[in-house]
């Protein structure tokens, strides 16, 4: 009886041990599962951190280039607006007028002709004077004249200047005249103004560059160990950067893609307050900007990937704890 109390006595401790072990055990999983769960919340948090960060930047470089483009395209429009003033002879046959137009219209520097008569341009005069003087004088002393535009690659005093002295050769023609200091004026510039923007987008493609590769040089700082360990482990270099370079693509194109939205938005708030900018609007390149933003996300994210994943990998053990 004694022999079978205490093979019972040991039996009930050994049970008594076991339910304690597996409840040790189920306390250190739910403990691994909160810690993974944990881990995985602050490392989606660093992801859209991160996403967030590089795409804010992308939209400042967007905007910048933008403006560039728009500038140069303003430029254009003003020079394609400045006006060349074709006064014909008086008693010049229409037919010899519409001849001189078609003439011109061949020419390759020309844009654009217009032919006013007398009462438009007399119109026009009283619209931008404010007297009328039709009313004082009785008649209209204006002859019929021909408005010429030309194309914003030849919107220059020289180009302007030669054009005009072949035009002076024809016979209807009594006289030729435009703006020459203000074409002067606009040239310089617009020169000046291209020059600077230019500088400003390249400073800010290189300061949007470096802000991308220091956040992504963070984030592969932070795993830095993790590298080291694949490496004694036997890991080659090129299976140690494949995840990293592609989860470095994958957050380039995401935040170029939220770049792109908020820009797009950007743009219809702009020009819904200011129509006026829509007649520079050039829909081909905001295309290009667009492009360049999603190839300028993926491709910067992936160098400093890259170089970042290098430098780690070619470090020295002793130098992972600086």
């Amino acid at each position: 009886m004694k022999i079978y109390l205490q093979r019972y006595d040991i039996v009930e401790k050994e049970d008594n041990n076991c339910s304690n072990r597996l409840s040790v055990d189920i306390v250190n999983i739910a403990i691994f599962v909160h810690m993974s769960s944990k881990k995985k919340f602050r490392l989606g948090g660093s992801y859209i951190t991160m996403i967030i960060s590089i795409s804010l930047v992308l939209l400042i470089l967007g905007l910048t280039a933008l403006l560039l483009l728009h500038s140069g395209r303003l430029s254009n429009y003003i020079k394609e607006n400045i006006v060349m003033t074709v006064m014909f002879r008086e008693d010049v046959p229409q037919a010899e007028m519409l001849s001189l137009q078609k003439k011109l219209e061949l020419d390759s520097r020309v844009k654009s002709t217009l032919l006013v008569s007398p009462q438009e341009a007399a119109d026009r005069l009283v619209e931008d004077t404010g007297e009328d003087f039709i009313s004082f004088l009785g008649y209209i002393p204006l002859p019929y004249s021909l408005d010429v535009t030309v194309k914003s690659d030849f919107a220059t005093p020289e180009v302007l200047d030669e054009l005009s002295n072949s035009i002076k050769t024809e016979s209807a023609v009594g006289n030729v005249y435009y703006q020459k200091a203000l074409v002067q004026e606009i040239n310089v510039n617009a020169g000046r103004i291209s020059l600077f923007l230019l500088g400003f987008a390249l400073l800010v493609f290189i300061i949007s560059f470096g802000l991308i590769s220091n956040t992504i040089r963070l984030a592969v700082y932070s795993r830095r160990f993790l590298i080291r360990s694949m490496l004694l482990v036997g890991a080659t270099r090129r299976f140690i950067r494949r995840p990293y370079l592609l989860q470095a693509v994958w957050m380039g194109a995401v935040a170029s893609l939220i770049a792109i939205v908020l820009l797009e938005s950007l743009l219809v708030v702009i020009y819904k307050q200011l129509p006026e900018l829509q007649i520079i609007q050039s829909d081909i390149q905001v295309a290009m900007v667009f492009g360049g933003l999603l190839f300028s996300g993926i491709f910067i994210s992936w160098l400093s990937s890259f170089t970042a994943l290098n430098r780690y990998i070619k470090m020295k053990t002793d130098y992972l704890y600086i």
